[in-house]
């Protein structure tokens, strides 16, 4: 899919890391910020940028992953419905939200990587984090209940165990 916004590139999974705004000067870090459809990603990415970030020196890799399944469809089912979730939706929903954070931080002069990923979210963002040799990872934490954490598991605990950057998670409200 192409971003609406020709100068700003999103990166899928089968590309390799290159820098999309030929930034001038050396950058001081890296900074990674796992985003979703959500408006916690908002929150995250507000906080990191009035936090962590330096926007002089800092690039900001944002990183956006849908889960992969085989198949066009996921059927999630509970015990009242069972909903069908379109995996190609899910793959859109994953590039237009790096391309809206990714283009509103160029824009505001921020120095920016985006990438939209498949597979296994934390497994996908440790493994990119890495590749960019990252320096600092920033993810949400999900509101799930302890059950359903343990059940479906915790990419920020993922993230912490196996990331060998410095990583903050964020509570949200």
């Amino acid at each position: 899919m192409e971003s609406k916004h020709p100068e700003f590139k999103v990166h899928g999974h089968e590309h390799t890391a290159e820098v999309l705004f030929h930034p001038h000067g050396h950058r001081k870090h890296t900074v990674a910020i796992s985003v979703n459809n959500t408006k916690n990603s908002e929150e995250i990415l507000d906080w990191a940028l009035d936090n962590v970030i330096d926007k002089e020196a800092d690039t900001v890799v944002l990183i956006s992953v849908s889960e992969l399944v085989s198949g066009e469809h996921l059927v999630a089912k509970n015990e009242n419905e069972e909903t069908q979730i379109d995996l190609k939706r899910e793959d859109n929903s994953s590039h237009s939200v790096v391309s809206k954070f990714g283009h509103k931080l160029h824009q505001e002069g921020y120095h920016v990587q985006a990438f939209s990923l498949s597979g296994d979210p934390g497994h996908e963002i440790v493994k990119k984090v890495t590749e960019l040799d990252v320096s600092h990872l920033i993810v949400g934490s999900s509101n799930l209940s302890g059950l359903k954490k343990a059940y479906i598991g915790s990419v920020s605990k993922y993230c912490t165990k196996h990331c060998k950057c410095a990583v903050t998670v964020i509570k949200t409200h």
